[in-house]
């Protein structure tokens, strides 16, 4: 029987994007863009999205940490680096919420108040103004 709980493999998506808006956190307060911690978080985000796949028995949900891979090994710098890869990672995050809830398998749910915003939006947001 499919294990249908995709609860650990969000967490890893979570744990990546808030690495991601403490980055663009500190963007904005001036300091110095360190990709390191991020890039690091992407072989977690990649394990998280072949788990999610084998589940699912899906391997196009590969494609979005593809395109994380990408945008984290990508050459531009500072916010545009920033905004890709919250990007590449929204569209993944959406991706896997999609198909989770078609599928029948368990995610994390809010219990409540407003929805989690899209990480570009936030990324986009803490750059402009310095927070969300």
């Amino acid at each position: 029987m499919t294990n249908k709980d995709l609860r650990r493999e969000q967490l890893a998506l979570l744990r990546f994007e808030k690495s991601m808006k403490k980055a663009a956190t500190d963007k904005a307060a001036g300091k110095p863009l360190d990709k390191a911690p991020l890039i690091a978080g992407v072989a977690a985000v990649t394990a998280a999205a072949a788990s999610v796949a084998d589940k699912m028995g899906d391997a196009s949900l590969m494609q979005y940490a593809d395109a994380v891979e990408s945008a984290a090994y990508a050459a531009n710098d500072g916010n545009a680096w920033l905004m890709n890869l919250a990007e590449a990672v929204s569209k993944g995050h959406n991706a896997i919420e999609m198909l989770a809830q078609q599928g029948a398998f368990i995610i994390l749910q809010a219990g409540g108040g407003t929805p989690k915003p899209p990480q570009a939006e936030v990324i986009a947001s803490v750059l402009m103004n310095g927070q969300l």
